[in-house]
């Protein structure tokens, strides 16, 4: 554990709730609505040969309309994926999923992926299917030094918590762990519990990023769960505290 976050322990709001819970049922489970046409109307604007799907409620793939998109869709082999362009499309599947999220904090936005200038080849995505390529191959983030000097790899229109929603998906790991979703919500609940940490996501450098993935790990640890069910906990009662406020429910996380 990072020396500064010695003697940070999970609260036990935080132990009660991740024991009472299954990975697979609310974590794999967690779903989030997506409008397929608006996502590849804009997959076609931009020049883009992928197409994202998504299921209806039966469960059943469907290629346009309303659909649902289940954390476990977000997978390095589901059958959701195109092959030829697995990693873009894995990467806008995750930017669908956290966008519709109704507890997450993320607007709909397409991410505009293309580098300029163009490489030799003439594919404006080349560089970045590069480095989402060899996450999924290498199955950890490649060490390349971005050009702002945050430890992140060079990727236009990808901010940390989209790029982290991917590594997860991957299946890929940094320097303290297997890669985790991080959210500002669920940062903000950690800096009310006491965390001396970076009060932004997007300002996070790799390095703090390691930092609270550790954190998650160590936490998933102390309780006997998976560090998803902790990051989980942590966007719940972000929102819990936040109907509290508003004069709703007392602030007792719930899924749904």
């Amino acid at each position: 554990m990072d020396p500064r976050d010695d003697g940070f322990e999970p609260p036990a709001a935080c132990v009660q709730w991740c024991r009472a819970r299954s990975y697979d049922l609310h974590v794999l489970d967690d779903g989030a609505p997506v409008d397929l046409d608006w996502w590849n109307a804009r997959l076609d604007d931009a020049g883009h040969q992928i197409r994202l799907r998504a299921r209806d409620l039966d469960g059943h793939v469907v290629t346009t309309g309303k659909a649902v998109l289940q954390r476990n869709d977000l997978r390095r082999h589901d059958d959701l994926l195109d092959g030829d362009n697995a990693s873009l499309n894995l990467l806008f599947l995750c930017a669908a999923w956290r966008s519709g999220h109704t507890e997450r904090r993320a607007q709909r936005r397409f991410p505009d992926v293309a580098h300029l200038p163009v490489t030799s080849s003439g594919d404006r995505f080349e560089k970045t299917t590069g480095v989402l390529d060899r996450c999924l191959r290498e199955r950890r983030l490649p060490i390349i030094i971005g050009h702002s000097g945050t430890g992140w790899p060079d990727i236009p229109g990808v901010g940390v918590a989209l790029l982290a929603a991917f590594l997860w998906a991957a299946d890929a790991s940094t320097s303290t762990g297997p890669a985790q979703l991080v959210d500002q919500h669920g940062v903000s609940t950690l800096l009310h519990e006491g965390w001396l940490g970076d009060p932004s996501v997007s300002d996070f450098t790799l390095r703090r990023y390691d930092r609270y993935v550790e954190l998650l790990h160590d936490w998933a640890g102390a309780i006997g769960t998976r560090p998803e069910l902790v990051e989980m906990w942590l966007v719940q009662r972000w929102n819990a505290r936040v109907r509290e406020a508003r004069g709703g429910a007392p602030a007792q996380p719930t899924l749904f």
